[in-house]
């Protein structure tokens, strides 16, 4: 069963800080964090690689996979041809959805629709579409 679920966008650049993504996006993120500002616990190496600016779905764990693409998708509202002129300039940008499993009871249907409008968004943009799932048992 589903045992958490999230939806986030992200805009990673080698050059645009954070702050200069929001400049140009016209919206705040969620969270951000500038290229090498900590070391991995682990490696002790600088994390993360690239800028990373996050816009997050703002929903319970609970919401479905589709509410919190929508609540994404109208965060941005007309944000998505300037998202494209960033990817085009060498930024990278993606629609990350997260879920994680577990034997037992849990929430949520178990399938994955994005609609062809939040497609489109996501195309315009040019921007990828990242799934990452979880075996937690």
């Amino acid at each position: 069963m589903i045992v958490e679920q999230q939806v986030y966008f992200m805009i990673q650049s080698d050059d645009l800080d954070p702050e200069q993504v929001t400049q140009h996006v016209g919206v705040e993120p969620s969270r951000s964090e500038a290229k090498e500002s900590r070391r991995g616990r682990k490696s002790g190496l600088l994390i993360p690689l690239r800028h990373e600016w996050i816009l997050d779905s703002g929903l319970a764990e609970s919401a479905s996979i589709n509410e919190q693409v929508e609540a994404v998708v109208n965060k941005l509202g007309d944000a998505w041809g300037r998202i494209g002129e960033l990817t085009a300039g060498g930024a990278t940008s993606t629609l990350v959805i997260l879920r994680s499993f577990q034997q037992g009871k849990g929430f949520g249907q178990s399938g994955i629709v994005i609609d062809k409008e939040s497609i489109s968004y996501l195309h315009r943009a040019g921007a990828d579409l990242w799934i990452d799932e979880y075996d937690l048992s």
